[in-house]
């Protein structure tokens, strides 16, 4: 395993439990979601540059902006799918070489 690619799995995984924490207060607290928090805790994901993010990016961040927790938690749900699959699909990679 090269260092480039434990770094971009180190990377991925950072970002999924960043996500995660979101979805915890999400979940938890509704209505009564800190919205600056999630943008603080969100800041280093919404800047990811891979472009099968950003339809889930701009859900949340515009969720964020209305201040609709429903929107921001389905593109929160998104993200740590999409997450899970391309952290799972880079360990059967690393395991394979």
């Amino acid at each position: 395993m090269s260092n480039t690619e434990f770094f971009k799995l180190q990377d991925l995984i950072l970002k999924r439990t960043s996500l995660e924490k979101v979805k915890i207060h999400l979940e938890s607290r509704k209505e009564r979601t800190v919205y600056s928090w999630i943008a603080s805790e969100l800041k280093e994901f919404v800047k990811t540059k891979d472009d099968i993010f950003r339809p889930y990016i701009d859900k949340i961040l515009e969720g964020i902006r209305t201040e609709d927790y429903e929107k921001v938690l389905e593109g929160v749900n998104a993200s740590i799918a999409l997450l899970d699959k391309k952290i799972d699909e880079m360990y059967k990679r690393m395991a394979n070489s």
